[in-house]
């Protein structure tokens, strides 16, 4: 939606009580203004309140079993739903107006529903939130508490929020985007057969999601870092596809792409492989070394990439960035690599060939072992300048550092811990931050590896690195719980 085509703004009458399967994001907006501004001029049990709050049942219940949660943030002149910023024609503008105005008078930056309300649940949140003459947020937070509603209140950005809180919900909000980008390419990628106002929709909802990433990825990169490292062996495609995206983006970044660069090298790596799900699933997961008929069938991936791609009706400069890395991420930069080619790839395919191979490294395969990632970053170098471009493939080592995010260490002092960030400039490139473990093999605390001993010398050092798997330790869980991610 925009200013210049504008669409008439969604009605209390167009969303209650029918309960529609899909709810656009503005929608949301409009069921949250409708919803207080009744409120605010009728009483709790004046009639003109029930479809107010039977749009704001269905909304929950529509929205929250199929994305996890209903958020409404406010932030820089804009709002956003579940990290989608709202596009607004001019009527929406004034409504956005005054949901602004609701939020400032309370010290509001947004809220969050965590679970699908009833009638009773939504009446007992106006109770705490509107109908009390208290406006200070910290009341505000205790009489929502007090309701036992699955309703959060959140702060403005900038605001009194605490240091730790503030990693908390930055770390909750990445880790629920990249979720997010997860179960909707497994979606995308389950059913063979799809009508196209579905299968438009998903990637639509994935190059959103993928915008979102891209602004966790500008503003905190340590954190994003950390999201590339989650792992679930019996989900390796869409896990694969979300990691392949995340490293991509921060690899643009690092030489300095635009955000709509990033987006759309963002989305191209999100569908790098789009082309394996036509693959028979026990070509995909032989143990065993694949005859030339398989091969074939592997080899044929990037074209079928590529076609799946031009099914879109509209052709875009995105679509041409997307169908260009799904054709040429398995070309090489010495030439080699198929499909054959006569020029060099186009850099956005340099940069997802060295995010496709090294999360492909360090992932459990069915014929192999995950490489710890110290040890896939030496393999990949020693293939510089012949798999990879080598300057970019210097700038992907520096950003993850000698012990990249997910490596198992032990330190002189006998501790083990996993670093959750460990590249950056300086001595930061071999003294990453780690999570120690606890002898129940449990995040222990966070240690800077480059601080110093009072003395001046090293405080801790690391004398080798371990397997993981070998030790039972799942990696990917402590950085996703861990306090220290966000320096």
């Amino acid at each position: 939606m925009s200013e210049d085509n504008p669409k008439p703004p969604v009605t209390i009458d167009d969303l209650a009580p029918h309960g529609a399967a899909e709810v656009p994001p503005n929608a949301v907006m409009q069921i949250w203004f409708q919803l207080f501004r009744t409120a605010s001029i009728h009483a709790i049990d004046n009639q003109a309140l029930q479809r107010p709050v039977e749009a704001m049942v269905e909304m929950t219940r529509a929205l929250v079993p199929r994305e996890g949660r209903v958020s409404l943030q406010a932030q820089d002149s804009a709002l956003f739903v579940n990290g989608t910023k709202l596009r607004m024609s001019g009527d929406e503008w004034k409504l956005a107006g005054e949901t602004f105005e609701f939020f400032e008078q309370r010290g509001m930056g947004g809220f969050t529903i965590e679970a699908p309300m009833d009638a009773d649940a939504v009446r007992a949140l106006l109770q705490a939130l509107v109908y009390t003459p208290e406006r200070r947020f910290d009341r505000l937070e205790a009489a929502v508490r007090e309701a036992n509603v699955p309703f959060r209140l959140h702060r403005p950005p900038g605001g009194q929020t605490t240091r730790p809180e503030a990693k908390r919900e930055r770390r909750s909000y990445a880790f629920f985007t990249y979720a997010k980008l997860v179960v909707l390419y497994r979606t995308l990628v389950a059913q063979q057969s799809m009508p196209g106002a579905q299968r438009l929709f998903l990637i639509n909802r994935i190059a959103r999601t993928v915008q979102a990433l891209v602004d966790i990825c500008r503003n905190d990169e340590s954190l994003f870092l950390a999201l590339s490292n989650t792992r679930n062996a019996d989900d390796y495609p869409s896990h694969h596809a979300a990691n392949v995206a995340l490293l991509s983006i921060a690899i643009g970044k690092k030489i300095g792409l635009s955000k709509v660069d990033l987006a759309d090298l963002g989305v191209g790596a999100v569908f790098h492989d789009i082309g394996l799900r036509d693959c028979p699933a026990e070509v995909l997961l032989k143990p065993e070394p694949l005859d030339p008929k398989d091969r074939i069938w592997i080899e044929q991936h990037p074209l079928r990439s590529v076609e799946y791609l031009l099914h879109d009706e509209l052709f875009s400069r995105a679509l041409l960035s997307q169908i260009i890395v799904g054709f040429e991420h398995h070309r090489n930069f010495d030439g080699s690599g198929y499909p054959f080619g006569s020029r060099r790839p186009d850099i956005l395919s340099r940069i997802v060939t060295i995010a496709d191979v090294y999360d492909a490294m360090t992932a459990e395969r069915p014929w192999r072992n995950a490489i710890v990632p110290d040890v896939a970053l030496g393999l990949m170098l020693r293939e510089s300048g012949k798999r990879f471009d080598p300057t970019l493939m210097k700038l992907f080592i520096t950003m993850l550092g000698v012990y990249p995010p997910g490596t198992l260490v032990r330190l002189d002092s006998g501790d083990l811990g996993v670093v959750i960030y460990g590249g950056g400039r300086g001595e930061r490139i071999t003294r990453p931050i780690v999570e120690l473990l606890g002898r129940d093999g449990r995040a222990a605390g966070t240690l800077d590896l480059s601080e110093r001993a009072h003395g001046g010398g090293d405080r801790w050092t690391i004398v080798d690195t371990e397997d993981p798997r070998r030790l039972g330790i799942q990696a990917s869980g402590l950085i996703a719980t861990s306090a220290g991610i966000v320096e």
